[in-house]
């Protein structure tokens, strides 16, 4: 039984409502899940990115259980993707997740499993039938929960997850001696340990921005799930350490290594790419300095001592007489730019420094309603501001807010503001011509036509 079953169960069915043994239920639903898949395989992004639906993953279960004989006391499992819709238009929300299916054979013989019953058993799960609470007749979701065969000898379950699994059991059976669970941390912070690279080969790219990336379910990982190819960590300096978080957690914090340099490091090495669907898609690394004076250099100079593995293995973007791309670019923003407050802020010295910026390879965020005169395509990748100081009309962007995001499109920047307006803006600003869709509800991308 899963982590929560039992506790999803009680809700149900408290035990002073329990049914004597004389009266025990036989081939019942006894538990809904906690989170709402998508019945049907739908097609998200105005029809564009086709997502799987719970019964095709019950097909796909299934079809591998067919025929496994499950010993007494044993489970058999296997996890899989599946779109969570979060309870909404699974057309237009949702999110990449997992589904993980399992036997559980409480009997004290064999359990042999049969591939049409088990998609019989676990499609009563999303069936529109009268008492059925794990269906969602709104949006025709279900939230999976566990079928009951025969007087509770065998459960099966299906529950969705936000996560893989910690075995090999993604998309194969295994049978063992437990349940199946979600990968952990391994102890480094808000990340998944090991980093499970191939969750995101059949993720597609989308110009989004993961605001504050760090305070996600997961860093890095729910922003590629959701195909977002921009994301941003607040770092602060301790030592030989940059801590990521909005304020300082102090030396003990999470770091910006184990969240981001290392996770990276090994999904390129393994897969080659960041989004393998589309290979040649950079990833941008807005990393944003929050001390400032002295301490925003010794953040710099432990930006580039952590940034070496991605370095030395070629796969930062740099600038060597014009710029050079890269599967990762790095940009530096924050207390990165000096004089802000100014009509006409610069990079800190040490970014045009050869000594101290190698390869070139950290950018800034030129800010984008001020004289960006002082930045151009050796130093800088970005342009960013406040929606508010960069659009105070509002949309459509015009007059003086056009003239600027124009001049930097000119100059080769990406460009990206910040306190955007809600989700019902969100079309109207990815056509105006804005590149990075900066985003704090990542399942709202699904609705955007890109």
């Amino acid at each position: 039984m899963f982590p929560n079953q039992r506790y999803f169960a009680f809700l149900l069915v408290p035990s002073a409502l329990a049914l004597p043994a004389a009266q025990a239920q036989s081939n019942y639903i006894s538990s809904c899940g906690p989170d709402w898949m998508a019945i049907n395989d739908v097609k998200t992004n105005h029809g564009t990115v086709q997502r799987v639906g719970y019964n095709t993953a019950v097909d796909s279960f299934c079809n591998k259980a067919g025929g496994v004989s499950v010993g007494a006391g044993a489970y058999t499992s296997m996890a899989t993707r599946v779109w969570l819709d979060y309870g909404s238009n699974p057309e237009t929300t949702g999110l990449n997740g997992w589904v993980y299916f399992e036997i559980h054979n409480k009997q004290s013989s064999t359990h042999l499993v049969n591939a049409e019953s088990c998609k019989q058993y676990l499609k009563k799960l999303s069936e529109n039938t009268s008492g059925n609470s794990c269906y969602g007749p709104g949006n025709k979701d279900t939230k999976g929960g566990t079928w009951q065969v025969g007087s509770d000898a065998v459960s099966y379950h299906a529950l969705a997850n936000k996560f893989p699994p910690n075995s090999d059991s993604v998309d194969k059976i295994v049978t063992q001696t437990g349940a199946i669970s979600a990968l952990g941390d391994g102890g480094k912070g808000n990340t998944l340990d090991p980093f499970p690279t191939y969750a995101f080969n059949d993720v597609t790219p989308f110009a989004c921005h993961s605001h504050n990336d760090y305070t996600r379910d997961k860093a890095l990982y729910s922003a590629l799930s959701a195909g977002c190819i921009s994301v941003e960590a607040d770092i602060w300096v301790h030592s030989t350490k940059l801590v990521v978080g909005h304020t300082d957690s102090g030396s003990n914090g999470q770091t910006f290594v184990n969240l981001y340099v290392n996770p990276l490091k090994k999904l390129i090495d393994e897969r080659k790419a960041v989004f393998p669907t589309k290979p040649d898609q950079p990833l941008s690394l807005l990393i944003d300095f929050k001390n400032s004076g002295s301490d925003a250099d010794k953040a710099w100079d432990q930006l580039v001592a952590d940034l070496q593995p991605l370095r030395d293995a070629g796969y930062l973007s740099h600038y060597d007489g014009s710029f050079k791309q890269g599967l990762v670019t790095i940009v530096a923003t924050g207390n990165a730019i000096k004089d802000l407050s100014s009509s006409a802020p610069s990079p800190i010295a040490k970014a045009l420094s050869d000594a101290t910026n190698p390869q070139h390879a950290i950018f800034v965020d030129a800010v984008i309603h001020k004289d960006m005169s002082r930045f151009d395509s050796s130093n800088a990748y970005y342009a960013s501001a406040k929606w508010s100081d960069a659009v105070p009309k509002g949309l459509p962007i015009s007059g003086d807010s056009k003239t600027k995001l124009d001049e930097a499109h000119s100059k080769g920047f990406k460009v990206r503001y910040w306190d955007i307006p809600g989700k019902d803006s969100w079309q109207q600003i990815v056509d105006s011509g804005v590149d990075r869709l900066n985003v704090d509800d990542l399942q709202y991308i699904a609705g955007l036509d890109w």
